[in-house]
């Protein structure tokens, strides 16, 4: 797994340099320098701490979706296995995060089909935490009433469609057409039919809140960002801008959502008249104190708990 994980990092490295030279060249090298050589460096503890944050109450989210499976292993194993899948956050839709499923199947003989719901309701709770940070963070800026309008019925078109299952097949199935999805296809289908616990009343509403606080957190960190570069917006609009670009990366299915978050926080950093060189130094310190912070402690813990336990997941990894 190890090696199979590592090849996609590489992939992954690759296309984000690639990305930066271009925004680099974008907004202009020596104008990007300045920015950086101007960033308050001391805030970065804070950033950072916040984005643990986000991964801590996450991990609460984990272990609420496991007492609702009624799924019991030992917390601190319970919290290796949750942050290895950090590791996976380069992966097209996250969809790597199933090393958990396997991890359980592997230490405990939990059926994938049992876990692999909770990887479902997770995106969907980030994605249903994420459009109201946004709805709010438009409301808060002054944004035409038609643009909340749109956020909220975004928004209930995605309760509808996870509480209405017809729908949520059709979807899925129309889905299979792209090839990166249709080899999870069926995974994808035993998984939404066993999420019904997960994805209605009390579950859902909990796991939303808790997603809320999650990517609120890292909201606030990117305002500390903007911050650090003398780049003064509201809170609740640098949270608009974050968790909408986060959305955009999510939707886009990309692995980590690269290029298409990035472009996204850039772009509406410069509608809001903020110079091309702090919105892209923005841009870079964000991800490098989420995704790639995320990836490097989440390789980290994969290690270690392949060490730990002995596990021969490569084996399984390739078999399925």
């Amino acid at each position: 797994m190890l090696s199979k994980f590592r090849g996609k990092l590489f992939i992954s490295i690759a296309i984000a340099a690639l990305i930066g030279v271009a925004f680099s060249l974008f907004a202009n090298t020596e104008h990007l320098k300045e920015a950086f050589a101007t960033f308050a460096y001391e805030l970065l503890p804070i950033i950072l701490a916040l984005t643990v944050i986000n991964y801590l109450m996450r991990f609460v989210r984990w272990q609420f979706y496991l007492r609702a499976l009624r799924i019991e292993i030992p917390r601190s194993e319970s919290l290796g296995v949750f942050m290895s899948s950090l590791s996976m956050a380069v992966t097209p839709g996250k969809m790597g995060e199933l090393v958990k499923s396997y991890f359980l199947k592997s230490l405990h003989s939990i059926p994938m089909s049992k876990s692999a719901p909770i990887i479902l309701a997770e995106r969907i709770t980030d994605v249903l935490a994420l459009l109201i940070i946004s709805m709010v963070g438009a409301y808060s800026i002054g944004y035409e009433k038609k643009v909340i309008v749109v956020f909220g019925l975004i928004l209930l078109a995605g309760i509808s469609v996870i509480a209405n299952r017809t729908m949520s097949m059709k979807i899925i199935r129309f889905s299979q057409r792209f090839r990166f999805v249709a080899k999870w296809i069926k995974l994808i289908e035993t998984a939404y039919e066993s999420s019904h616990t997960l994805l209605m009343g009390r579950v859902l509403t909990v796991s939303t809140l808790l997603g809320l606080v999650a990517w609120f957190s890292e909201c606030i960190g990117f305002f500390f960002v903007l911050d650090g570069l003398g780049v003064h917006l509201k809170l609740l609009s640098a949270a608009f801008i974050y968790a909408f670009s986060t959305v955009v990366g999510a939707v886009s299915f990309l692995p980590g959502g690269l290029g298409a978050t990035e472009t996204s926080l850039a772009g509406l950093l410069i509608l809001a008249k903020i110079p091309k060189g702090a919105s892209v130094a923005a841009t870079f310190i964000i991800r490098a104190c989420t995704l790639w912070f995320a990836v490097i402690i989440g390789a980290g813990v994969l290690s270690y708990m392949q060490r730990r336990y002995a596990v021969s997941l490569n084996e399984r990894f390739e078999n399925n």
